[in-house]
């Protein structure tokens, strides 16, 4: 069974488990977690992830992140863009914390967009955070103590895991992060 197929199955019986009520965010947060060369493979099969979340009668949000990185730049005037673009170390001083604000900015809005009644039975998924690359870290995104969120996070993560420890794109050093893991066969 190729790697993708394997997570597919995996989140199929993962997602069709009750959820528990009231449980801590850090323990409404899945990672889907592959190798950083399926990125391609694994966005053109989010529709399966979809279609088995609504079949355990779950609403399903998605948050794209690929082109976070270009709407964030839109929202700076002209002339600020250019000066920030045409210089490396300033686009990473303005990234942090500007760049993740914004992107909590993002996912609080997805959050909002679902009605509190819905929001409870609702996965919220992250789709693209190979853009966030050299800009922000992960961990600091999607941090539960910045964050308040209904529902389920799903994380769709490029990089390894090794108990609680995950490496995002494997190259970064990892964090602990309590998150429930979503693996293929071979992880």
């Amino acid at each position: 069974m190729a790697r993708i197929d394997q997570l597919v199955a995996s989140y199929q019986r993962h997602v069709g488990l009750p959820l528990k009520a009231n449980l801590p965010l850090s323990q409404r947060v899945w990672f889907v977690v592959y190798a950083p060369e399926d990125e391609r493979r694994m966005m053109n099969r989010i529709q399966e992830f979809e279609l088995a979340t609504r079949e355990a009668r779950l609403g399903w949000q998605r948050l794209d992140l690929t082109a976070a990185f270009a709407d964030w730049i839109d929202t700076f005037d002209v002339s600020e863009r250019d000066r920030v673009l045409a210089d490396q170390e300033l686009v990473e001083a303005y990234a942090d914390p500007g760049f993740t604000e914004f992107l909590r900015g993002k996912l609080k809005e997805m959050a909002d967009a679902v009605p509190a009644t819905e929001a409870i039975r609702t996965v919220f998924a992250i789709t693209g955070l190979m853009e966030l690359y050299d800009f922000v870290h992960v961990s600091d995104v999607i941090d539960p103590e910045q964050l308040t969120f209904p529902g389920v996070l799903l994380v769709f993560f490029p990089g390894e895991r090794e108990a609680n420890t995950y490496r995002f794109l494997g190259a970064r050093d990892g964090w602990n992060y309590l998150a429930v893991p979503i693996l293929g066969g071979e992880n």
